[in-house]
């Protein structure tokens, strides 16, 4: 459920760069993106989660250093290095980085969701994580973990890149894991010669950027051209802003920009993630009698567990099973249903409008979803067979 992820209070944005296979400049982008913003004044974070190949300490000029670790209130929590205005902690800085890992996904995973909530950030504007490439596990379980605010898929011109930055591209669709995708970012989009600043030419193919853009609706936010100090800098950890050509550093400054206008409009225009619950009610309690009940209360619960809308629905005639209450709920855009006796045909009834059914709840309503949402509330795994007097199962919840 939605509410069930991790929430940094002191963390503003998260924003995780990503791109279908590796080699196009994903953490060169995700590095120098988040530069620029610390150069702006806002402060920044970045996370390496490519926890089987970490770039990040090398391209920060870190690699000999290992994190440090302090008690707080009886939790060890990581200490995140500094440098260039950017707060960062990576893998790389508890392994050896010239050696493989060789991890199963859950414990990559794991590691990952370590580096992000045990490490003493303190207040962040933006956070950037640095994906690994590819739509693996890694992936999966940060967008399941934590909220997401927007993604950045990087990918060169070239038509295999293009192929697979799509299919990137495609797992935050809102068919998939439902991500908002800020933008693109086309890497190594032309070469000019140094002396010879007005040529370009295009030596991976055009366009490719644009038309991901175009396909996904979303803005290319940065054509980066290929620039022998871009890979040189990261190569030996230096601030690229601050010792390359102007036109380079031009170029991240406006990627930063572009990222933040586009994520306010994103944010400005997205309806905030609700869920609705319903529940059988009589007296503002929950009633027992499903299938006849006074009415239902529809509450609706925004992504910080706060009831923002409360509404109620006539009970419609006719046993619960047989009447239209589920297709109604349903269209209503109600996703669970919390209720006290019910038999199975109704519960199937409600399971094939995609209604989540939880039986054996009882008092007063408000503290049965208060209760819900904390976790407190499951179901008593027993249909009811008659509409008359208690369930004869012991469902954990008094009758």
């Amino acid at each position: 459920m939605f509410f069930d992820k991790k929430i940094l209070d002191s963390v503003k944005n998260i924003i995780v760069v990503a791109s279908g296979k590796g080699g196009v400049g994903k953490s060169t982008v995700a590095a120098n993106m988040a530069i620029a913003l610390a150069n702006q004044g806002y402060k920044t974070a970045l996370v390496d989660a490519d926890i089987y190949g970490p770039s990040m300490p090398a391209m920060f000029g870190i690699t000999h250093e290992m994190i440090k670790a302090v008690q707080i209130d009886g939790h060890e929590m990581m200490v995140p290095f500094e440098k260039y205005g950017v707060k960062i902690n990576s893998i790389g800085f508890m392994i050896d980085t010239q050696s493989a890992v060789i991890w199963r996904g859950p414990l990559a995973a794991g590691a990952m969701s370590q580096l992000i909530t045990n490490t003493m950030w303190g207040e962040i504007d933006y956070m950037i994580i640095d994906f690994p490439p590819g739509t693996g596990d890694i992936q999966i379980s940060a967008i399941q973990q934590f909220e997401i605010d927007g993604a950045i898929v990087v990918t060169t011109p070239q038509v295999i890149a293009v192929n697979d930055a799509r299919r990137g591209a495609e797992m935050f669709s809102p068919r998939m894991m439902n991500v908002p995708l800020i933008g693109v970012v086309e890497n190594m989009s032309w070469f000019t010669p140094q002396n010879h600043p007005e040529e370009k030419y295009f030596l991976f193919g055009e366009g490719g950027g644009q038309a991901l853009a175009e396909e996904f609706g979303t803005d290319l936010l940065a054509q980066i051209p290929l620039i022998k100090d871009v890979g040189t800098a990261a190569e030996n950890g230096a601030n690229l802003l601050a010792t390359a050509p102007e036109g380079v550093k031009e170029v991240f400054t406006n990627l930063a920009n572009s990222m933040r206008q586009r994520l306010q409009q994103i944010k400005e225009n997205r309806k905030p993630e609700t869920m609705k619950i319903a529940v059988p009610t009589k007296d503002n309690n929950v009633d027992d009698h499903f299938g006849h009940c006074d009415h239902y209360t529809v509450f609706e619960v925004d992504s910080h567990r706060k009831v923002v809308n409360r509404t109620e629905v006539a009970s419609p005639e006719g046993c619960g099973c047989q009447s239209d209450i589920a297709s109604k709920l349903a269209e209503m855009g109600v996703t669970v249903m919390l209720a006290g006796n019910m038999g199975d045909g109704a519960k199937q009834v409600l399971e094939e409008e995609h209604i989540t059914v939880i039986r054996g709840c009882t008092g007063d309503i408000d503290e049965l979803v208060k209760k819900f949402m904390d976790g407190q509330v499951s179901d008593c795994g027993h249909g009811c067979g008659g509409h008359e007097g208690g369930c004869s199962h012991n469902c954990g919840h008094k009758h």
